[in-house]
């Protein structure tokens, strides 16, 4: 497991054997505390199954804040475009200067993005039928 170089953020994935030894101390110190909710237990579990699945998981506090910069890499864009993101008001940030995303935000802006996607996909899927010619052009825009 590695260290991201974001503050406070674990990155990286687990092997295998680690993820079944940390499902096994979990569930052993876990289950061991009655204060602690199915839907706890349920977070914690889902952690070790994202973390031993997949090598760019990235974990955050659920107030955790990041720069343009940070944004930028995890969005896989660049900083001017965050800046623009957030000039349009399409991504939330604190602070006039030295602007502040939260994370939440960020994940708000993916899942938003995700959607826009998938609907444009499934617009474009939807206007190819068997008659249309293979290299007939489809206007997009």
């Amino acid at each position: 497991m590695s260290v991201c170089p974001y503050a406070g953020v674990v990155a990286g994935a687990i092997a295998h054997d680690q993820a079944r030894d940390l499902r096994a101390a979990l569930d052993e110190v876990l289950r061991a505390s009655p204060e602690l909710s199915e839907s706890a237990l349920a977070a914690f579990e889902r952690l070790v199954d994202v973390l031993e699945s997949n090598a760019d998981a990235v974990v955050f506090a659920a107030d955790a804040t990041v720069t343009t910069q940070q944004a930028a890499a995890l969005l896989g864009v660049s900083r001017m475009t965050v800046v623009r993101l957030v000039d349009r008001g399409e991504l939330g940030a604190e602070g006039a200067v030295h602007r502040r995303i939260f994370v939440s935000e960020l994940a708000r802006f993916q899942a938003e993005s995700s959607r826009r996607r998938r609907s444009a996909l499934a617009e474009l899927a939807d206007e190819i039928s068997e008659g249309t010619p293979p290299d007939q052009v489809i206007e997009t825009r």
